[in-house]
């Protein structure tokens, strides 16, 4: 018997996914995702307790790293935003963007605009260590809130890199419905795009914590945010990411994904 028929046999089936679950939950499991949900409810009671993303070590790394350096899926993003500003842009809301670090990495590669206003919305954990760097490296055209200020949601471009899948309230079209001026660029990034249905999904994110997240039907992610009355320009994969999910093999995706959307009109 081939070995993909014996693995089809219910209760070698169920032990092998049992064994893929464990290692999910061990230091060997970092960076896998695992479980098939229908809400973060659910799969947050299927998860052990954790801080999520409150463990101090994430900001380490940022500050460390992070802050530093930029990976060929962030060449699309630095692309159009370039162009966004040479076009008069000179307003940021970047949702989910820890302590800046896309702002440190990316001012290398750009000549960012006079006056700009770089807006980071984070969680509480992460704009303390944000204000803290900026603050000690001289930066003031860098802002950092937990809440969404009407006048950030005006901002000109919106970033959002490998943050909207975490994000269980607050998704970006009722964001966008919620703007008194809608901005003219959205630039997406590390997205977890399926042709499969929505679901709802968990990562091992190291250091013992474990969070859950959205994992996106593409077509209906992309008419979501046309409907709001932007057209698409770009698209890019991201192959460095990939979607493997232990003990749940069906769910598995090879890339994850950008786009890059422009307000009509704009």
């Amino acid at each position: 018997m081939q070995l993909a028929t014996l693995k089809r046999l219910p209760l070698l089936r169920s032990w092998l996914r049992k064994r893929a679950i464990r290692k999910y939950f061990s230091r060997p499991g970092v960076g896998f995702h695992s479980g098939h949900f229908d809400s973060f409810a659910q799969a947050r009671d299927w998860l052990p307790p954790s801080p999520e993303f409150g463990h101090e070590q994430f900001t380490d790394e940022y500050v460390n790293e992070r802050s530093h350096r930029i990976w060929p899926f962030d060449y699309p993003v630095i692309f159009w935003l370039r162009d966004a500003f040479e076009q008069g842009s000179s307003t940021v809301l970047d949702i989910g963007g820890s302590i800046g670090n896309q702002f440190y990495a990316y001012k290398r590669y750009l000549s960012y605009p006079e006056g700009l206003q770089w807006r980071v919305h984070e969680l509480p954990a992460f704009i303390q260590e944000g204000q803290d760097l900026a603050k000690a490296r001289n930066v003031h055209d860098l802002h950092f809130s937990a809440d969404w200020p009407s006048d950030w949601l005006d901002s000109d471009i919106w970033i959002a890199a490998g943050a909207l899948e975490f994000m269980e309230t607050n998704n970006l079209p009722a964001l966008l419905a919620r703007a008194r001026r809608k901005p003219r660029h959205l630039l997406l990034n590390k997205l977890p795009l399926t042709q499969a249905p929505a679901f709802v999904s968990t990562q091992n994110i190291g250091f013992g914590s474990f969070v859950p997240h959205h994992v996106f039907n593409r077509q209906a992610f992309i008419s979501a945010i046309e409907a709001q009355g932007y057209e698409q320009v770009d698209a890019w994969d991201v192959p460095e990411r990939t979607f493997t999910s232990l003990g749940f093999d069906e769910d598995f995706f090879d890339t994850y994904s950008g786009l890059y959307f422009r307000l009509k009109g704009a």
